[in-house]
């Protein structure tokens, strides 16, 4: 009898020669290694030169200890699988199937890498701060959502990543050892215990990692977004919670009992296990809550969200900075009379009549000097001159090398020569010229006007992308003045002091050769990087996210700009969300000196945010703000835009109300150009107690309507952050803005004049209409401009004046408002005579005519100018010939 055939077995797995593939590895690990201590070294190197290299250390001890924790957790389980796969394989063939530890190197860090970015959550679950507010399904610290629930997260997803990596990776080893097999019955019988016990433990591990998620996953019903609700709902707090409870243990159960299959050799009957479990997960987390909420809660929605609906009002409010907000009724009268313009005379002088928009084609058109330069933007600020209160509208020039003729554009410009831009230009908000052009308190270059500027010199600003290196042996461009450019050299200790080895270091990281070839560079030059100043801050402080509208100030002498920061979080338990986010505060103002790049970061209005920060980075916020620096600081905008938008539907505290929408409120809007658009949040000088002061203010409408039913104010000054509400009276018709436009619209003269500049070849540009509070009343404020179809230089033609039923235009403001209370402006006595005997009567005399010709500049009446200066005259002795 002949005996069967012996079945050939393909021969066991042998690796390919690693050597060459090691060597290349080595070779790329190399590479990499040293062009990251190159960057890691010059970073530590300018943050030391601006005084956070503490900071710096910090950064890199918790990116290292993250990156090294997130490789242990992939590297680890790949190393075991390997180790179990040659085991297995070795214990069956004689021969393990060597898979390189280099693959089980490289997945670690390539896993690693993928989530780098992610280092933050290790510093703030370490240094976690709470914010003294328990959410009231869990009983926990709302930063047990914000700052402790994402590093979780991150290590479990992490853990569960490995484990699966490591089980796809043992399957397809298995299947490639075992390749001649012909069916899984086969390879059951064959396939090791040892093996099925692998794979067992590879299985269980991954429905545990799993059942955690689940579990976790039950706290993120209190950020959930529902419509109504923002945060748990009643479905969720007692449908979904607890099957996310019961799913999580199921999950838990079901991977014990498939790891016993798989160790049972029953690998088959897993798949059931995970169909079984994929179909409960279906009826727990989607069936069971949605027959819940649409025959049980929908037909009695409101007693069932009563309370949840209470949490979402009271913790948004918290989380935008709108609980403490201040409710005032406004008594509205229905006219303004002309003692009250009077009596507001700092609010009068202080209307923005030049739009921010137009305004920064004038600037620079007269402004800019030469091609290189660019003015960016315009922002408005404050500042006492002459005594006065006075609004400004500032921008800073800085220097662009894109500018500079192409043949220009060298090695030698763009780096060590053209490395700065030159001052500021300033202008009142208010004062207009006979062209139609604004007036400059701050001007030309070198700067001249009413503000001292003893630094007008711009390394750092918003338009500064490139590094440049001063102190050389090259003198930089400094200003021009007529057909003579005058140069300088840098005096202040800005920038990185370069070496030799320096110099090769940061050419290197640039890819710059010529920081080591050029002879200009010494070893007294200064290297200035990061010199785009949003990024400079983010760089330092990356957690804000950052106002993208910096605003410029000159203090002591200097010119600093002052940027917006914000705690922003997506995570926050029962709050509304805005844009992606749902809480956002703005604790931090950040100073950035134009000429040295110093940055200082204030805290003016603490959260658990920053104390988080200020824990883990100590030392690098300041308390105590110099007065001068508060002088400048302002409400943002950004911010501010966002609190009304959220403050329009929650400032309804019933639940009813709330639930009902009965009072939702909109930002008013107006007509801009040719759109209609929201109005923009905008500076007025008030007197919200008993002094003038710098307030950010909104008007608001009832939604879908054009009344206005409140305005909303932030204050600027001594009471930095506080926010106001004046409602209107209900009961009352209070045009809003669009209402005032449609007026203007239907006003036949105006109608006239506007259709007759627009067809000679012009364009009419109708500018923000402000609505400006005057002593229980309001006053409507719309300049017009008019820009040639061939010019930029739009020039304010028109003022228009808007109050209760009347409407007055005039070329300027003062000159409407005077044709508006023209009937009821008292007509001014004739100045008696007054005797003067001796030199302290002529003094006093003089003080008196002085005041009212001041007076009469301001308001444009030229006529008593005239007499008054006569007046003067006489008194000095000078007599009419």
């Amino acid at each position: 009898m002949q005996e069967p055939p012996v079945p050939v077995y393909p021969p066991p797995y042998k690796p390919p020669e690693m050597k060459v593939l090691y060597f290349i590895a080595f070779i790329f690990g190399f590479v990499v290694a040293v062009s990251l201590s190159v960057y890691y070294y010059t970073e530590f190197v300018w943050f030391d030169s601006v005084g956070y290299g503490e900071v710096f250390l910090t950064y890199l001890k918790y990116t290292l200890a993250f990156f090294f924790l997130e490789f242990l957790i992939f590297f680890i389980p790949l190393l075991l699988t390997n180790v179990a796969i040659r085991k297995v394989t070795l214990e069956f063939h004689g021969e393990p199937l060597k898979i390189p530890h280099l693959l089980d190197f490289g997945i670690a860090v390539f896993a690693a890498l993928t989530v780098k970015n992610y280092w933050s959550s290790t510093l703030f679950y370490f240094n976690s701060s709470e914010f003294g507010l328990t959410d009231p399904i869990f009983g926990l610290d709302a930063s047990f959502y914000t700052f402790q629930m994402p590093f979780i997260k991150i290590l479990l997803g992490s853990l569960l990543a490995a484990v699966l990596i490591s089980l796809t990776i043992a399957v397809f080893a298995y299947m490639y050892a075992f390749r001649w097999v012909k069916s899984l019955e086969e390879f059951k019988e064959i396939f090791p215990g040892s093996g099925f016990l692998h794979l067992s433990v590879l299985v269980t591990t991954s429905f545990i990692l799993s059942a955690l998620l689940v579990f976790i996953s039950r706290f993120e019903i209190v950020h959930s977004e529902h419509g109504l609700i923002s945060g748990a709902s009643y479905v969720d707090v007692n449908v979904l919670s607890p099957s996310l409870l019961f799913l999580s243990a199921m999950v838990l159960l079901s991977g014990i009992f498939a790891g016993y299959l798989v160790a049972k050799r029953r690998v088959e009957r897993v798949f059931q296990v995970i169909g079984v479990l994929f179909v409960i997960a279906i009826l727990l987390t989607f069936v069971a809550p949605f027959f819940v909420q649409k025959f049980i809660v929908e037909p009695s929605e409101l007693s069932y969200e009563e309370k949840y609906i209470a949490y979402s009002i009271n913790y948004t409010l918290f989380a935008y900075n709108l609980h403490d907000v201040k409710l005032q009724k406004f008594e509205y009268k229905d006219d303004v009379n002309y003692t009250d313009v009077l009596e507001a005379k700092e609010t009068i002088d202080n209307i923005r009549i030049w739009d921010h928009r137009p305004i920064v084609d004038v600037f620079r058109q007269l402004q800019q000097i030469r091609t290189y330069y660019v003015i960016k933007d315009v922002d408005v600020d404050r500042y006492r001159i002459n005594d006065s209160y006075v609004q400004l509208l500032l921008a800073a020039r800085e220097l662009s090398t894109e500018n500079l003729p192409s043949r220009a554009q060298t090695w030698l410009n763009k780096h060590l020569i053209y490395t700065h831009g030159y001052g500021i230009v300033a202008s009142p908000v208010n004062k207009v010229s006979k062209e139609g052009l604004p007036e400059f308190y701050i001007y030309d270059i070198p700067p001249e006007g009413l503000i001292e500027i003893e630094r007008p010199e711009i390394y750092y600003g918003e338009l500064t992308d490139d590094y440049v290196v001063v102190n050389t042996l090259q003198e930089e461009f400094d200003y021009p003045k007529g057909d003579v450019n005058f140069f300088t050299k840098y005096a202040g200790d800005g920038g990185i002091k370069l070496d030799y080895m320096k110099r090769v270091l940061f050419s290197f990281r640039f890819g710059d050769v010529n920081l080591i070839l050029s002879n200009y560079i010494t070893d007294d030059s200064r290297l200035m990087m990061h010199r785009d100043i949003v990024e400079r801050v983010s760089t330092i402080m990356p957690f804000f996210v950052y106002d993208d509208d910096p605003y410029v100030a000159v203090i002591d002498g200097e010119i600093w700009w002052v940027i917006d920061a914000y705690s922003i979080l997506q995570n926050f338990p029962y709050s509304a969300e805005v844009g992606g986010f749902n809480y956002m505060q703005n604790p931090v103002k950040v100073f950035v000196n134009a000429y040295n790049g110093s940055v200082r970061f204030y805290v003016v209005q603490e959260d658990a945010y920053v104390r988080v920060l200020e824990k883990a980075l100590p030392g690098l916020f300041l308390k105590n703000m110099p007065e001068e620096f508060r002088k400048h600081i302002r409400y943002p905008r950004d911010c501010f835009e966002v609190q009304a938008h959220v403050y329009s539907t929650y400032h309804m505290k019933d639940v009813t109300a709330f639930y009902n929408r009965e009072d939702v409120w909109a930002v008013a809007k107006e007509k801009y150009e040719d759109k209609v658009i929201e109005v923009e949040p905008y500076y007025v000088t008030l007197a919200i107690e008993d002094k003038p002061e710098f307030v950010l203010i909104l008007p608001l409408t009832p939604v879908n309507r054009d009344n206005m039913i409140a305005w909303m104010a932030a204050r600027c000054d001594e009471k930095y952050g506080e926010l106001i509400i004046y409602e209107f009276p209900k009961g009352e018709l209070i045009y809003g803005p669009m209402q005032i436009e449609a007026r203007i619209d239907q006003d036949s003269e105006l109608s006239k004049l506007f259709t007759l500049w627009n067809q000679a070849g012009s364009r009419v540009i109708r500018g923000n209409l402000l609505v400006v509070p005057i002593n229980n009343s309001v006053l409507y404020v719309e300049p017009v401009y008019l820009r040639g179809e061939s010019a930029k230089i739009p020039e304010l033609r028109l003022v228009i004046v808007v109050q209760d039923e009347e409407l007055a235009t005039g070329t300027n403001l003062y000159e409407a408002l005077d044709n508006l209370f023209k009937a009821e402006k008292p007509t001014e006595k004739p100045t008696p005579e007054k005797p003067a005997e001796t030199e302290e009567q002529k003094l006093e005399i003089l003080k008196e005519y002085y005041g009212k010709l001041v007076e009469a500049a301001k308001s444009g009446d030229w006529e008593t100018f005239g007499e008054m200066l006569k007046k003067i005259g006489e008194v000095l002795g000078y007599k009419e010939q």
